[in-house]
């Protein structure tokens, strides 16, 4: 690995309000200058229906409605005013159909049409207004190739050309007017595929594969470059500390010096063009601290201070410049610990 001497001081983390409740496995979006975390597990693994949120202004928190269906996993799309849930685990340990609508406005919740079928780790972004729907595990565990739009205004699904890989809990990314999916998993083996889909031609074009093979990774992407990062290779070699980038215009993986901690399922981000993992479960077996930031010009690592608590399975997202990491797993269990890192 390459890294840059001492730790790199212009970055800083606030230690924040922690959140009202413990949880695993939840999800985060942003309205307004707002944090709302959706569902997660509880400290014996069920899925919860909580809904929180978290003013960035005066650090405060707020406890929501509840969800109509508890979920953990779930899939999340912002369009204007409204925060879209969209399928997840349920009690029974099975994948949702349930699409559910709450209006930050009027702080409420409506149910809206299923799925067609009961989809966990299916990836969503927002295009036009519109809801775009990648892949998913099924109800009898079979991996979904699904390609779906969801029209707000007439409230329905439509299907789109399916994926040329079936998987899930993929990397989904919108970069320059095209729809990017990465990685993911097909049942409990990794998926190297990459493909592209055109909105002009509304074809999906195969990519190069990601060099090599790993389980909860971490993506993450700018307009340039598209960053697989870490993840477990298998029980017995443990975790990696991969750093794979691709480059979007020459359509080319570069294998980049490793990560200097091992690690997966942690926090990912770019801030101030310098890729950042937090966090993650490495190989010591516990959840960590470590903060490392990649810079994609020169190829360097250097170490950033830690995190005040540990986390993977969280909660994460960018907003105004800052990476936001809430609840998930500490060496101490569930955990609503929340903390931003932003540059000084």
């Amino acid at each position: 690995m390459i890294m840059a001497e001492g730790t790199d001081r212009s970055y800083k983390w606030e230690k924040l309000r922690e959140m009202p409740s413990k949880r695993v496995f939840s999800t985060a979006v942003t309205v307004d200058g707002k944090i709302y975390i959706l569902g997660g597990c509880d400290h014996t693994g069920i899925p919860m229906d909580l809904f929180e949120m978290y003013n960035t202004k005066n650090n405060r928190w707020q406890c929501l409605a509840k969800c109509p269906v508890p979920r953990a996993g779930s899939a999340m799309a912002v369009i204007e005013k409204n925060i879209y849930a969209v399928g997840g685990v349920g009690t029974k340990q099975q994948p949702l159909p349930n699409v559910d609508l709450f209006n930050t406005e009027t702080k409420t919740w409506r149910s809206l049409p299923d799925l067609s079928t009961g989809l966990i780790g299916v990836s969503t972004v927002v295009r036009d207004g519109q809801i775009l729907a990648v892949g998913g595990m099924k109800t009898n565990t079979d991996c979904s190739d699904g390609f779906m739009v969801f029209d707000p205004e007439k409230e329905v699904w439509i299907s789109k050309k399916p994926m040329n890989r079936a998987r899930y809990a993929t990397g989904c990314f919108i970069v320059k007017e095209k729809l990017y999916v990465l990685g993911g998993r097909f049942g409990r083996d990794p998926v190297t595929a990459v493909e592209v889909y055109d909105f002009e031609t509304n074809e999906w074009r195969t990519l190069p594969d990601i060099p090599s093979k790993r389980v909860f990774p971490m993506y993450t992407a700018t307009d340039t470059h598209i960053f697989s990062i870490g993840g477990l290779i298998s029980k017995e070699e443990g975790f990696s500390g991969a750093c794979e980038v691709f480059d979007i215009e020459k359509e080319e993986w570069t294998v980049s010096p490793n990560m200097p901690t091992a690690r997966g399922d942690g926090a990912i981000g770019v801030i101030n063009g310098k890729m950042i993992v937090a966090g993650g479960l490495g190989n010591q077996g516990v959840p960590q601290k470590k903060v490392e930031g990649f810079d994609v010009t020169n190829g360097c690592w250097s170490s950033l201070e830690d995190i005040p608590n540990t986390h993977c399975s969280c909660a994460y997202l960018m907003y105004n410049k800052k990476l936001y990491i809430v609840g998930g797993l500490s060496v101490k269990g569930p955990s609503g610990t929340l903390e931003a890192l932003g540059s000084c």
